[in-house]
């Protein structure tokens, strides 16, 4: 599924904010957007507002009466605030990113620990095919049955 992008032009639109406003925020802290999360730039080097964009936009407005006369924006006060919505958005990402790859990434290591062992892998497999077939013999060796299996008899007597 292909991210919505938008031109400045239409992120003015979207938000209520004047253009010329959005490109002076672009131009006087850059740092509070982020290339590829907020905006990406294509091969013409046209920058497009992805749906973070607008939201930080958004927010911008909301916190700040958005005009064109913005000289008391302050990237540094909205820092804490800023970063707080990178950190949980980066972090929902890697975590959905980590249980993407955890049942492929776990085969391989199974897969190491089967065919080429470190001593202590080694061990750790040894100890858990005995664990397994103990598991699934250990009712041939519980009292009831223990006379039928030395006297070759079945259940049925």
């Amino acid at each position: 599924m292909t991210q919505q992008l938008h031109t400045t032009p239409e992120a003015a639109r979207l938000t209520g904010i004047p253009e010329s406003t959005i490109r002076s925020w672009l131009s006087r802290h850059p740092g509070v957007f982020q290339i590829d999360v907020h905006l990406v730039v294509d091969e013409h080097k046209q920058k497009l507002w992805t749906e973070a964009g607008i939201e930080l936009l958004h927010s911008r407005r909301a916190t700040k009466n958005a005009t064109e006369d913005d000289a008391e924006f302050d990237a540094e006060s909205d820092a804490p605030d800023l970063l707080e919505s990178l950190l949980e958005e980066d972090a929902q990402r890697l975590a959905n990113e980590y249980y993407r790859q955890l049942p492929g990434r776990t085969l391989q290591r199974i897969k190491q620990m089967r065919f080429n062992p470190t001593p202590e892998q080694r061990k750790i497999v040894e100890l858990s095919f005995r664990a397994a077939l103990n598991a699934g013999t250990e009712h041939l060796l519980l009292p009831t049955y223990q006379p039928m299996l030395l006297e070759g008899g079945d259940e049925t007597d």
